[in-house]
């Protein structure tokens, strides 16, 4: 039985594969963070073997997938290496992403002195809002992941609407866009749902692969493991291949598929590396 926890897992058939990063640092050790060269690597892989980036401006509820396999990079947090490391490699790939702010941690880093966050580490170090808008400039598409990183199930469902709605209010004021998409803190996602409808809620791999629109606050995204770089040319072939549905099936009138190698065991970074 392959787990959800298996990165190797994509999406349902002929919908996007998803993928997420947190960091592109050579200082950071982290399940979803790659150094510049490998992040070079991995996106060379992906686009050759799975298909071409989405637009993540065109990634709205409603959303049609297209007729081909197709890839939508993702970042979560806002860190301050999307733009310094990350978005530079993007750049020669013509690749734009869908970036998942903490936001109060933006706010955070706007009123705090130059100097002082340059002597913050990686995993301290995020956007500002101006930052933030440089990337929208570029195409980059700005977006929700709470207000302060909670873990939304550990939250009363008041307090976890609010982190959600003012996450989106946040991004909404400070880019003059409406906000379609949001990326659950940890892909943990609350039994009663926090997210409004009128918006895509994107897990990680604790979320099953599913049509969006069965499930378009349920959204799997998966990632490039670090330690397996070697693995990565036959994960983006295979991710490539469940597009086709070639080991899946939907049952009559469910709309739902099933997977004869998939089972529901809880999820955890690997060995060695933090979560997020």
């Amino acid at each position: 039985m392959r787990p959800l926890s298996d990165p190797a897992l994509g999406s349902a058939p002929g919908w996007p594969l998803v993928l997420y990063f947190h960091h592109v640092n050579p200082l950071v050790r982290h399940y979803t963070s790659l150094d510049p060269d490998d992040f070079r690597r991995g996106l060379e892989t992906v686009l050759q073997r799975v298909g071409p980036a989405l637009e993540p401006a065109d990634v709205v509820p409603g959303f049609r997938p297209p007729d081909e396999p197709s890839v939508l990079f993702t970042f979560d947090d806002g860190y301050r290496d999307t733009l310094t490391l990350a978005a530079p490699v993007l750049a020669e790939f013509d690749v734009r992403v869908l970036l998942f702010c903490s936001t109060e941690r933006l706010d955070r880093a706007t009123a705090t002195p130059a100097h002082e966050r340059a002597a913050l580490r990686p995993r301290e170090s995020y956007l500002d809002w101006t930052e933030a808008r440089r990337l929208t400039a570029e195409g980059h598409v700005l977006s929700a992941h709470t207000r302060t990183h909670p873990k939304l199930t550990e939250l009363d469902p008041a307090s976890a609407e609010h982190e959600v709605r003012a996450a989106l209010r946040d991004v909404a004021e400070q880019t003059g866009r409406p906000v379609h998409t949001f990326a659950y803190p940890y892909g943990l996602i609350p039994e009663v749902n926090p997210v409004p409808s009128t918006v895509l809620g994107f897990g990680t791999v604790k979320s099953a692969p599913a049509p969006w629109t069965a499930r378009p606050l349920r959204i799997r995204r998966t990632y490039l493991p670090v330690d397996k770089v070697d693995r990565w040319p036959t994960m983006a072939a295979d991710w490539r291949e469940q597009w086709y549905g070639s080991r899946w099936s939907y049952p009559p009138g469910t709309g739902q598929r099933t997977c004869a190698d998939v089972s529901t065991a809880s999820p955890s970074a690997p060995n060695g590396y933090r979560s997020a």
